[in-house]
């Protein structure tokens, strides 16, 4: 009798404690308002137009990464991802492309800026996923405004 061993690529689900960095919410606070101050109490027209135009995008920009990252932060799943590949952008930016495979035993693959954390390909990342729609994920080292602990 001929015996077949299967080798899962199913990752080990980890569990982790998220907590809001109330630090970071409150200096993009505080950032927006300084920006509309300035801009509402400029007497030049061209500052005034251009400090709120900055004001506008920093704060749709902060709010879409915000409730990006809540969406995670609040129904996820933990898994391990392999980098597939390294890119350098303009102006020395980097980002990574990763694959994972999840809880429902399909694989997904992922992209993100970087920053300087060290990393090459075939390293791990830990990715949080949403459950119904694991195409939604983002490393954990990416996080702006939560952070994260493994229980």
């Amino acid at each position: 009798m001929r015996q077949t061993t299967y080798q899962t690529t199913i990752a080990v689900v980890q569990s982790v404690r998220t907590s809001l960095r109330i630090h970071v919410v409150g200096i993009a606070i505080l950032l927006c308002l300084t920006l509309a101050f300035v801009a509402l109490t400029s007497k030049d027209a061209t500052p005034r137009i251009l400090f709120l135009l900055f004001c506008l995008a920093f704060t749709g920009t902060s709010i879409a990464e915000y409730r990006k990252e809540s969406v995670l932060a609040e129904d996820h799943l933990l898994v391990s991802s392999t980098v597939t590949e390294l890119r350098r952008g303009r102006r020395g930016s980097r980002s990574i492309r990763y694959q994972f495979v999840a809880f429902d035993g399909k694989q997904y693959q992922g992209e993100s800026d970087w920053g300087a954390h060290k990393v090459q390909v075939g390293s791990e990342v830990l990715v949080l996923y949403k459950p119904l729609d694991p195409a939604v994920n983002l490393p954990l080292p990416r996080f702006l405004f939560y952070s994260f602990r493994t229980t």
